[in-house]
């Protein structure tokens, strides 16, 4: 299986900023999520792994390296501006491709990331856009997307959802949905779908927040949704909250119905954010 992952990275600290990527105290953190993102994803995800062996009764154990047919055929492609990176710091490899879109206006990267993408999706079995710091966490990923697609007529697009690890307490769901809904967004239908898989029962709805920080499409949902922004010279009509929601749940929205696993079924498909999010936030009170 071929998989093409795009990621767009910025790394410019700004004084005063509320973002990651524009905090110099962020900067080890951020190295290490992208070290994630890219290597870490690749050896998760690849075909080589190793074995303790031995070379016989009485003699040594030794490392050997092996092959599975489980792993992906895996490309990550790193849209970055040479001048505000942490990318040019990672140990180089074959499979890391690190592009410089020599646009100054940085936070036009994201769509620039998730277009260059789908317009390679032809070459691939699945692409996803992914933020960079985003570590998939399902070993089946990418099976279970094909899986899906194949159960299904391609109008769904199946995400993860993105979480963090509190200390003694457990994952939290970073994208969660308004009490209550939102009836204002047309996307916001409460359909859902239940799919048979092999250890139970796996439901998903249609998310009130689509965005998860990332996107992966079989090769036909890539060019369909490719063919819809072609025909339009990739200018939308409407804008989500910024950037990064804009190129990873907008440029999906007008085609596609964003689907999530149910929270109680979250671990399907899950992806770790490799931050500390949570926080920022309140706990709710235990009745």
């Amino acid at each position: 299986m071929r998989v093409l992952i795009a990621i767009p990275h910025v790394f410019a600290p700004q004084a005063g900023s509320l973002y990651s990527s524009q905090k110099e105290e962020k900067r080890e953190t951020k190295t290490r999520a992208l070290y994630q993102a890219t290597h870490g994803n690749l050896i998760k995800h690849g075909e080589r792994h190793f074995i303790h062996a031995s070379a016989g009764k009485g003699k040594e154990v030794f490392t050997r390296e092996l092959k599975t047919h489980y792993g992906v055929d895996m490309t990550i492609q790193i849209y970055t501006p040479e001048s505000a990176s942490l990318a040019y710091q990672l140990k180089p490899s074959p499979r890391i491709q690190i592009i410089d879109p020599k646009i100054n206006d940085f936070t036009k990267i994201p769509i620039f990331s998730s277009r260059a993408l789908l317009e390679q999706a032809d070459k691939y079995d699945l692409v996803g856009y992914m933020e960079d710091d985003l570590l998939i966490e399902d070993h089946e990923f990418f099976s279970k997307l094909l899986y899906l697609d194949n159960l299904t007529n391609s109008n769904y697009a199946f995400t993860p959802h993105r979480c963090e690890y509190i200390p003694d307490r457990g994952d939290v769901i970073l994208s969660g949905d308004p009490d209550g809904g939102r009836p204002d967004l047309f996307w916001d239908t409460k359909e859902e779908i239940t799919v048979n898989w092999s250890l139970g029962i796996v439901k998903f709805y249609r998310a009130t927040n689509p965005h998860s920080g990332c996107y992966f499409l079989t090769r036909r949902q890539a060019l369909k949704v490719s063919k819809y922004w072609e025909e339009r010279d990739w200018i939308a009509d409407f804008e989500l909250s910024g950037p990064l929601e804009q190129a990873g749940s907008g440029i999906l929205l007008p085609i596609l119905k964003i689907m999530k696993p149910i929270p109680e079924h979250y671990r399907f498909l899950m992806v770790k954010h490799q931050d500390e999010l949570w926080k920022r936030h309140w706990f709710e009170a235990r009745s």
